[in-house]
């Protein structure tokens, strides 16, 4: 979400903060006591086998840290193989570092793909393209654009890469379109004795419907085939709403607009839609200067409110109420992706999609109520169910609730207030992002739970990709 659909940039987030006697005289810069007790400590790093420190991890946001013993590079898959073949203790992969959950943290082995990149081969005919698994996201619409096609859909945080995205469902917005996971056609894997093991829908089936949501529990994923369409003009539209009318009104954008979401601000009385449409070139809109990151604002505005809380509604919505309608377009990779300057930690549960508006509610309800310190915006999103054994949107369409707050905030509050109410839409959480779900609940939101274990156990017998919070999630002793 960039600065140009907000319509709020600092002078205007401080003028409005002066109306109420405010300005950034009041020592808005930098992290209070309490703001710096909430980041992560600060490791030296364990030391390896050859007596050298090892450069210890952090995830994107610093909320998940380790300390491996020894860093892994294969540079090809026959490296990869013998590593794997010859490991004595337990190896986790890691991408981008874009997940908030403990999927990645190791005090043992930690490999990076990060040879694993490109674009491999473009059918034509097929219009599917193979990818190795470390590539990103943002680097793969230029070069499929200029054979002519695109994905098909898209997050819109673009730094992640192709192998984390697959591994947890990592879905755009869109009432027709599934994540990410639905449009890969075939998939390579090296499994936890070395072997290299291929998989598609006509080809070791079971262990394909395993792989698209595999959480890095299934072995090393080395490259997919991905289906893609003829490349594509997008046009977004975002507005302001009041809250009520944006609630009323939600399903049935969503059914009207190729893709649709929601920007809900809390303690506030509206609600931002912005919907996104495929448009000829000669539709194309002039290109609007960016004004920024709409979530530095925000991180602007939370000092401010930090200075005088008693003020935070009258504030939020004295910004809310400047924004008028914005309309940009190109090509939907430039549309699709934005850059996350601003840290934050995330929560998401996808709920049936019928039930997506009462969530909503509800949460914003809890968070008046309680008075939780947090005005970062919460985003909600719409995805077509499919048959992916771990997918969250497993035989149901869904809609998908991300509630964040900046990483230096303490977020556990907050997200302990609003997960009750997750479970009471049967909400089932994004692998790759902060929930408190052991095995046994998890389990019971997910038909084929126990065929994804049977897949996992044969694929790696020896429990090589199991770190703590693997073997909590499923179960594994």
């Amino acid at each position: 979400m960039k600065i140009e659909r907000l319509n709020l940039n600092r002078r205007e987030v401080l003028k409005a903060a002066a109306a109420v006697g405010v300005t950034s005289s009041l020592g808005l810069s930098g992290c209070s006591e309490a703001e710096q007790a909430q980041q992560a400590p600060v490791l030296q790093g364990a030391i390896g086998k050859d007596g050298q420190r090892v450069p210890p991890w952090s995830n994107w946001s610093g909320n998940q840290v380790s300390e491996p013993n020894e860093r892994l590079v294969p540079r090809d898959t026959d490296e990869l193989s013998t590593m794997i073949a010859k490991a004595k203790q337990g190896i986790r992969l890691v991408g981008a570092g874009h997940s908030f959950s403990p999927l990645v943290p190791t005090n043992e082995s930690l490999m990076s793909l990060a040879y694993f990149n490109g674009i491999t081969h473009i059918d034509k005919a097929a219009k599917q393209f193979e990818v190795a698994a470390n590539t990103f996201l943002a680097s793969a619409g230029e070069p499929l654009w200029q054979e002519g096609f695109s994905l098909i859909n898209m997050p819109d945080i673009n730094t992640q890469t192709f192998g984390g995205a697959i591994a947890t469902s990592t879905h755009g917005t869109g009432a027709t379109l599934g994540s990410m996971s639905t449009n890969v056609t075939g998939m390579s894997l090296v499994n936890g004795q070395g072997e290299v093991v291929h998989c598609s829908q006509d080809n070791n089936a079971e262990l394909f419907q395993a792989a698209r949501n595999n959480i890095g529990a299934l072995g090393a994923v080395t490259g997919m085939k991905i289906q893609a369409k003829d490349k594509y003009y997008l046009q977004e539209t975002s507005w302001m709403m009041d809250l009520q009318e944006g609630l009323e009104q939600a399903e049935a954008l969503r059914d009207k607009h190729r893709h649709f979401e929601l920007y809900a601000l809390p303690h506030a009385d509206y609600i931002m839609g912005i919907t996104l449409d495929e448009v000829d070139e000669q539709a194309l809109s002039q290109p609007q200067e960016s004004s920024g990151d709409a979530y530095e604002t925000f991180k602007t505005l939370s000092k401010v409110i930090d200075t005088v809380p008693f003020m935070k509604r009258f504030i939020i919505n004295a910004g809310a109420s400047t924004v008028t309608k914005e309309v940009r377009s190109g090509r939907n990779y430039e549309v699709f992706g934005n850059i996350r300057d601003i840290r934050f930690n995330e929560m998401e549960y996808s709920v049936p999609a019928e039930y997506g508006m009462k969530c909503l509610t509800e949460i914003l309800d809890i968070i008046k109520k309680q008075n939780i310190n947090v005005i970062f915006p919460i985003e909600v999103r719409y995805i077509k169910g499919d048959d992916i054994w771990l997918s969250p949107f497993y035989q149901r369409d869904s809609c998908a609730i991300s509630c964040h707050n900046f990483h230096d905030k303490d977020y556990k509050k907050y997200f302990a207030a609003i997960e009750p109410i997750f479970l009471k839409y049967d909400g089932r959480p994004h692998w790759g992002k902060i929930h408190s779900l052991t095995a046994k609940e998890q389990s019971a939101r997910y038909p084929k739970f126990d065929e994804f274990l049977k897949v996992r156990a044969a694929m790696d017998p020896r429990g090589l990709f199991a770190n703590a919070h693997i073997k909590n999630v499923l179960g594994l002793s």
